[in-house]
């Protein structure tokens, strides 16, 4: 009989998915193209802000299971 932890297997996902939003949302607003779209430039913000707190949720729910 196998035994799953499904508190690792969302913990890493959520470092994957965070790790993404991260990346994304800084890879966006680099060099000043969305310079003139500020609503563009909210959008990423946010999303890189998102992606590290899913990130430090996902790694504090790893380190306690």
């Amino acid at each position: 009989m196998s035994y799953v932890d499904f508190t690792s297997i969302i913990s890493f996902l959520g470092l994957f998915v965070g790790i993404l939003l991260l990346t994304m949302g800084l890879y966006s607003r680099r060099r000043g193209r969305l310079r003139y779209r500020q609503g563009a430039q909210v959008l990423a913000g946010f999303a890189a802000v998102l992606g590290l707190a899913i990130l430090a949720v996902g790694l504090l729910a790893l380190l306690r299971a």
